[in-house]
């Protein structure tokens, strides 16, 4: 067996290198959600699509998304997780590059399709890499990889929004593939999935002290999904995701649609997605900090209320101001969620299977969810109001408060 060293002072560790990588690829996740809703309106005008028509185009991505979270994760386990995210790279790319050239709703469709595929790969693996490499700051590690998410947006949605004014949606989509594919390809290249690769320990060991096993992984944690598939505890952070997840996907695909029907200009929901990305990256930070005061569980029931909150007030937004102030509370609370979920299920598990089991979960509450963008747009179509789906929304932010509160008795 190799020796395994800390991390010394007189070089750079590589997980710092892993940090910036995993950064890298949770921006690309970012930007690809936060920019959805920007296409919106430009790409369902010019082809004479409806709401739920060009909302397809999200749901077969997520169901797309879904599959390629488990595999990716369940082989970035196995093998290196830098194959797997040039693999990723590629579909991405391939993805935006047939959006920029579909001339009708089934060729738009595929490319979706490919481009979920693709991203599917970009949370789980990233979340689970960083918890690999790191002991002590763990969480401030996982706050920052995850942070990438609402940096992707804060960067790419105005971005997106100014190339389809100045260029067209058709250049949009091929300029910002282009960026997402090679930021995907340059991570790639550097990432290793754990230090004893490397011959190195993670940052924080110190021999001879005491570590717990769901730090370092131990013959007491699980080493594969199978050994925990049955435990009552995945299924309620299963279920927790679900949860959390089909607001969020009716969020960030009809926000940018809503917003605008209420008298706010492109522009202006085009930089209030990316205040609200941008809070949420903050929030990240600064609620992964909170959880190492208060605990994970408190932590979360505090978000998902906020984040009910913020949605109601969507009834009553009208002005570029009132949106502001919500993208701030909503983009705080909900990008803490994703956050904190991740470091939870690190916790109850560990570390061993972790990429696996984050894929599994992932993949299960994104292939639940990936409905309600065609829904909530069926109902719009149908009604020519969003309010149900509103209120709906508010509604399961405040149930998954209420399961997360269920966890802190498994918790002790």
């Amino acid at each position: 067996m190799s020796q395994q060293h800390p991390p010394s002072l007189s070089k750079l560790f590589y997980g710092w290198i892993i940090a910036l990588c995993c950064t890298l690829i949770t921006l690309t996740n970012g930007g690809i959600f936060f920019t959805f809703g920007i296409f919106f309106k430009p790409v369902a005008f010019d082809l004479g699509w409806s709401r739920s028509e060009f909302a397809i185009n999200y749901g077969v991505m997520l169901a797309a998304y879904a599959p390629g979270a488990y595999f990716t994760g369940k082989l970035a386990d196995r093998f290196s997780p830098r194959k797997v995210m040039l693999v990723a790279a590629i579909l991405v790319g391939l993805g935006y590059f047939g959006c920029s050239r579909a001339q009708d709703l089934p060729g738009m469709v595929l490319s979706y399709t490919v481009m979920g595929l693709g991203l599917g790969s970009t949370l789980g693996l990233p979340t689970a890499t960083i918890q690999r490499w790191f002991l002590k700051l763990r969480g401030t590690m996982l706050g920052i990889v995850n942070a990438g998410m609402g940096v992707g947006g804060f960067i790419f949605a105005p971005l997106s929004n100014s190339l389809i004014d100045r260029y067209g949606w058709r250049e949009a989509y091929l300029t910002i593939g282009l960026v997402f594919a090679a930021v995907l390809a340059l991570s790639a290249c550097f990432l290793i999935a754990e230090p004893r690769t490397k011959h190195l320990s993670p940052y924080g060991y110190e021999p001879g002290l005491s570590h717990d096993s769901h730090s370092l992984g131990s013959v007491d944690t699980p080493t594969s999904l199978s050994q925990v598939f049955r435990h009552p505890v995945l299924w309620v952070i299963t279920g927790l995701y679900i949860v959390s997840f089909m607001p969020s996907f009716f969020i960030s695909t009809h926000l940018v649609p809503y917003i605008t029907d209420r008298s706010v200009s492109a522009a202006s929901a085009a930089q209030g997605v990316g205040l609200m990305a941008a809070t949420s990256a903050a929030g990240r930070l600064i609620m992964n900090w909170v959880a190492g005061k208060i605990g994970w569980i408190r932590s979360l029931v505090l978000c998902y209320i906020v984040a009910a909150l913020s949605v109601v007030s969507l009834l009553i937004i009208n002005t570029e101001v009132s949106f502001y102030l919500f993208a701030v509370a909503y983009g705080i609370s909900w990008g803490s969620t994703i956050s904190l979920l991740g470091g939870t299920v690190a916790y109850f598990f560990g570390l061993a299977a972790l990429s696996e089991i984050m894929g599994f979960v992932l993949g299960v509450a994104t292939l639940v969810g990936c409905a309600i963008p065609w829904v909530a747009g069926v109902v719009f179509d149908r009604t020519n109001t969003y309010i149900p789906a509103l209120v709906l929304a508010a509604a399961f932010y405040l149930g998954a408060g209420v399961l997360s509160w269920s966890l802190k008795s498994r918790a002790k």
